[in-house]
């Protein structure tokens, strides 16, 4: 039998404030059997988190913020790296054909354009055995918001001069990350590695980065299959986990 392959966002709940998307869709879930694909969007996050446990700066009613609950259980947990891919690739085809703009992503999960970030991604995955029973995937998206307080931050609008509606960006989002996910139950390992690889921000690139509180200079390689970036530096290839490494800037 064939697997079902959910309409992401086909079942959703719309807050017009919550503290956390994530926070939100776990709280649901809690209190009634969700379908994969079920989603939480809202206007506005008063706790809205990125990566590290930063804050999410966001607008009320500017910008596209939103999770999105799914079964991998076709996962094992060595295999999570293929989901962030998968997210990265959905939200990295949404921005480019909202903007119309070269469009990259920046290790592990963040969206640039022109070298500023338009979207963050917030994978959470809760484990059953050697499988993944679910993962609420989060989705910050700046749509209309001209100005932020971090100076890599930008918006689809910023980039493009173009204003977007809301519901139309959700819409395009759900439609590629139901195609997106659909070739991940299809295990599609080879689309996934060349695609990421073939948007990956700075790849080929000298820049310098930071790590244990040194700078040096080197050349983003790629990722490995736990999802580590290998930085190609003073003739080594160092390998660094999430949060080991940070990418200032390009030289």
């Amino acid at each position: 039998m064939a697997q079902q392959i959910p309409q992401i966002g086909q079942y959703s709940l719309f807050l017009e404030e919550t503290d956390s998307t994530n926070s939100a869709l776990k709280l649901w879930l809690e209190r009634e059997s969700l379908p994969e694909g079920a989603m939480v969007y809202t206007h506005y996050q008063t706790a809205g988190r990125g990566q590290e446990n930063s804050q999410w700066e966001s607008l009320p009613g500017q910008n596209l913020l939103l999770s999105i609950l799914l079964y991998p259980s076709f996962l094992n947990i060595d295999e999570q790296v293929w989901l962030n891919l998968c997210a990265c690739l959905a939200v990295q085809k949404t921005v480019k054909e909202l903007s119309g703009q070269a469009t990259f992503i920046k290790w592990p999960n963040d969206i640039f354009v022109d070298h500023h970030k338009i979207a963050g991604i917030l994978i959470e995955n809760v484990l059953q055995g050697a499988k993944i029973k679910y993962s609420i995937v989060g989705v910050g998206l700046n749509l209309n918001q001209l100005q932020f307080s971090f100076p890599q931050a930008s918006s689809v609008k910023n980039v493009s001069g173009l204003n977007q509606d809301l519901t139309e960006a959700r819409a395009v989002l759900s439609k590629h990350f139901t195609e997106t996910y659909r070739m991940l139950k299809g295990k599609q390992w080879s689309y996934f590695w060349d695609t990421y690889h073939s948007n990956l921000y700075a790849k080929g690139q000298l820049a310098l980065f930071e790590a244990n509180g040194k700078q040096f200079e080197g050349e983003v390689m790629g990722i490995d299959k736990k999802g580590r970036l290998h930085i190609y530096t003073n003739d080594e290839v160092w390998s660094f986990a999430n949060k080991e490494v940070k990418l200032i800037h390009l030289i």
